[in-house]
């Protein structure tokens, strides 16, 4: 069976207006972690499932088909992606508990893939903490959302942490 070409709405590098390629200010591409690009790319899936309303194989299917991608990195990916979409329910009750004022279809569509994404590993997986679940989110918004979604993501990500009584010093 041959897969149509599927065009990703986030398919883009994110924004690097002053062309810096230091990798202390410069974190995609090589400079990326691979744990960051799993991040990427399972924000990128959830984009694609919420914005198309498709179902969750066929989207991880057609993303794989499009992209030469480690083992690994496929891996992590689909854990977050499938982990998500299975307990998005939970996950956007308690999104709509921590952030104030807003409605889940008033936020926007890559801020609240991040938040999804952040608040499944905040709450399902014991091996990372909630730290650098926070952290992760809050790069992933500097590069791919508004200047005052890290702001927001950080917010609301952490209103959630407290809310589940998780210590942000917490180590592995």
């Amino acid at each position: 069976m041959v897969l149509p070409t599927q065009v990703f709405p986030l398919d883009i590098p994110p924004k690097n207006p002053y062309n810096i390629t230091h990798r202390k200010h410069y974190k995609i591409g090589i400079f990326m972690s691979s744990r960051r690009k799993s991040r990427v790319v399972a924000m990128q899936m959830l984009y694609q499932i919420h914005l198309n309303a498709e179902p969750v194989q066929l989207v991880i299917k057609q993303f794989w088909h499009n992209r030469d991608t480690p083992a690994v990195n496929r891996q992590f990916t689909q854990q977050l992606v499938e982990g998500t979409t299975t307990n998005l329910e939970a996950i956007d009750a308690e999104l709509k508990a921590t952030s104030n004022n807003w409605k889940l279809h008033r936020m926007p569509i890559v801020d609240l893939s991040i938040l999804r994404l952040a608040t499944y590993e905040i709450l399902y997986i014991d091996e990372i903490d909630a730290a650098t679940s926070i952290n992760e989110a809050i790069e992933i918004a500097k590069s791919y959302s508004t200047q005052k979604s890290p702001i927001f993501i950080n917010g609301i990500l952490d209103n959630i942490r407290k809310r589940n009584q998780i210590d942000i010093s917490e180590s592995n």
